[in-house]
């Protein structure tokens, strides 16, 4: 499935040790006739499951294949429901979990990995006690600057 995998669990690995986190294990699962009982095995000797998948549309393309193996209802548009959605720039991946375990379904671009990576790490954070934080980001978001002086001279006018 996925295509920067390397990438991908650098990112993760680096993310993870923020907060305690150790990648214990990395698999690579081309078919999607092996994924439930690649999923499974992972599911039996660990907590958390990073899942990176292809993602040519707007969700990675193990999302589907994942929601039916767990029989997570979906809506109308075929969005999960109750599983929490992390955006991207342009992506969405998820988070579905159960009592003690969560699965991170993310796209296989490490950049709209590290953009959904705050919000999936403040949920595994809130729902395991794990320690850490991200660091603050060392440049200001000029995006937010120029809208807030558009704004205020909006105001002016």
């Amino acid at each position: 499935f996925a295509r920067r995998t390397s990438a991908c669990q650098r990112t993760l690995g680096r993310a993870a040790a923020l907060f305690g986190v150790k990648v214990a294990d990395v698999r690579v699962c081309a078919r999607e006739r092996s994924l439930s009982s690649e999923l499974a095995r992972l599911l039996r000797r660990g907590t958390v499951v990073f899942l990176v998948g292809s993602c040519p549309g707007r969700r990675p393309d193990c999302a589907e294949p994942v929601f039916r193996t767990l029989r997570v209802p979906l809506d109308r548009q075929g969005e999960p429901r109750g599983v929490l959605r992390v955006r991207g720039g342009e992506k969405t991946g998820y988070v579905v979990e159960s009592v003690d375990q969560a699965i991170l379904l993310l796209p296989d671009d490490p950049y709209e990995i590290l953009k959904m990576l705050p919000a999936a790490f403040g949920r595994l954070k809130r729902k395991f006690g794990l320690p850490g934080e991200f660091p603050k980001a060392e440049h200001p978001d000029y995006g937010k600057l120029v809208a807030a002086c558009m704004e205020r001279q909006g105001e002016r006018a």
